[in-house]
Formats: C-alpha cells, sequence, structure tokens
C-alpha cells in the first residue's frame, strides 16, 4: 500500500499541497487509459502513456541527480505540459481540434527547456571555482540546451511514427510540391501546384486493390509539422535566453520573474559540480 501511495505522491521535496495533489490525479489518470489501451491491445497509445508516467518523474530524478530544487510554478507548468502534450494532445486528439494546441506547447517546450539549461550553466558558473562564463555565453547555452531538447523530441516523435504506428509527426494537406523524384529529366525540379487530388493505391493482406482518395491536395506526412515545432521551440528558446541574459547580466537584482522558472542549489554540496582540492 505504501509503494502505491509513493508511486502516485512522488515529487520533489519543494513541492507544494497544489502540486503533489496534480501529480496524483494526472497519474491516476494515465494508469486508467493505460490500463484500457492494454485491454484493447492498443500498444501504440500504451507506450505513450508508459512514457507519459516516466516523463512525470522528471523533476524528481533532476533533482536528485543534479542536487537542486525546482520552484513549484516551474514544476507545475512542467507536469501540466506532459500531460497537455501527451494525454489531452495525442490520445484526447486536442491536436486535431485546436489547431493552436502543438504550436503553443511547442513554443513552451522550447522556453521551458531554456530554463533548465540557464539554470544548470548558471548553477555551474555560480559554484565552480575559477569559472567565471560571461552572460551572452549563458543565453548561448541556454538557447543550444533548449534547441537539443526540441531536435530529440522529434527525433522521439518520428521513431514513434516509424515503429509504433503512430501520426506524432502530424500530417497536413497541401496544395503544391517541389521534387525531382517525378520529374522527366533527372536532377530536375519539378514544381507541381494546384493539386486537387492524390491517389494511393495499395495491396491487402488477401491481394485486394484499395484505392485512398484525398481531396484538395496532396499529403505532407511530418516534414512541414516537424519544421513548425523547431521554428516555434526556437522561438521559447530566445525569449527565455534573453531574459536569461538579462538576469545575469543584472546579476539577479533585476527580472526577478524568471526566478519562477529556474532550479536553485540544493542544500547538499554540489559534489558533482565542486570538487575538493
Amino acid at each position: 500500500m505504501n509503494l502505491i501511495k509513493k508511486f502516485f505522491t512522488s515529487s520533489t521535496k519543494t513541492a507544494d499541497k497544489k502540486v503533489v495533489v496534480v501529480y496524483v490525479v494526472f497519474r491516476a489518470i494515465a494508469i486508467f487509459m493505460l490500463i484500457n489501451q492494454i485491454f484493447m491491445q492498443r500498444w501504440g497509445n500504451a507506450f505513450i502513456l508508459v512514457l507519459t508516467l516516466v516523463l512525470f518523474a522528471i523533476p524528481l530524478v533532476v533533482e536528485r541527480l543534479f542536487n537542486i530544487e525546482f520552484p513549484n510554478m516551474l514544476e507545475m507548468i512542467i507536469i501540466l505540459f506532459i500531460f497537455s502534450s501527451t494525454i489531452l494532445g495525442e490520445l484526447s486528439d486536442f491536436y486535431g481540434y485546436f489547431k493552436i494546441w502543438d504550436t503553443a506547447l511547442h513554443t513552451l517546450n522550447g522556453f521551458l527547456a531554456a530554463g533548465v539549461g540557464f539554470s544548470l550553466a548558471y548553477l555551474l558558473n555560480k559554484n565552480a571555482e575559477g569559472m567565471n562564463l560571461t552572460p551572452l555565453f549563458l543565453a548561448i547555452v541556454t538557447f543550444s540546451f533548449s534547441m537539443t531538447v526540441g531536435v530529440m523530441w522529434e527525433f522521439i516523435e518520428y521513431s514513434a511514427d516509424r515503429w509504433m504506428n503512430l501520426d506524432m509527426q502530424k500530417d497536413r494537406i497541401i496544395t503544391q510540391i517541389n521534387s525531382v523524384s517525378v520529374g522527366e529529366e533527372k536532377n530536375t525540379v519539378l514544381h507541381i501546384e494546384n493539386i486537387q487530388r492524390t491517389i494511393i493505391e495499395r495491396i491487402d493482406a488477401s491481394g485486394n486493390k484499395i484505392e485512398t482518395v484525398i481531396n484538395n491536395g496532396y499529403l505532407d506526412i511530418g516534414i512541414i509539422d516537424t519544421m513548425k515545432d523547431l521554428f516555434v521551440n526556437l522561438l521559447g528558446a530566445v525569449v527565455f535566453s534573453v531574459f536569461g541574459y538579462l538576469y545575469a547580466r543584472h546579476d539577479q537584482k533585476r527580472y526577478k520573474f524568471v526566478r519562477n522558472f529556474i532550479p536553485k542549489k540544493g542544500s547538499k554540496e554540489l559534489n558533482w559540480i565542486v570538487e575538493s582540492p
């Protein structure tokens, strides 16, 4: 019984009661849906739910590995983001119902990842002997960290689509393409516009010919969605990098709201950063 309670209430040491309640509710929903998806043998959806439960442990794992404390606002935003992107976005099709949903979440992801990257570099700069990184360098590290996280997430989406038969890299209908594969001359780009219909022919397991008609254009299978996600991730990363630069430039005296998004050093010695000579 204690193990079950510990699983559902697992959070960082600094999490207040509101954050713990959100953890309990979200994990209960994820477990209920996971059992349901396993029962219906929807293994792709089950994978997303397992991934969701794993992602919920990120703040706690980071806290223990790096001995840092998460502000309650940051921890709350992280778990809300995970729930909104996987359970609401993927499994409840909020991405389909609300076109802005995916864009907003990837922008927020760029902002949050930049906050984590900035905090790690900022703590290192403040606690490691002999280090004096400039605010500009901290901003560059912040931006690079956020974009790396964004790219890694796109790898996860591609892998899930490729191996789990999902559609995390969302399709969209387009009316024009540029291709060297369909041109009459080798290595010549053929521009096709005003596409009205695409017909896909396939053979099923019984050898029957099946046609799928896509009206009003051609089906892009993910590249536009991926590039849009990376672009808005870039916007989020730039915004936080600018605030992080100003925060470091003024040595925390101004832009104090940034602290709500920055984990701070824990009470124990940062042995992973500073070693005794």
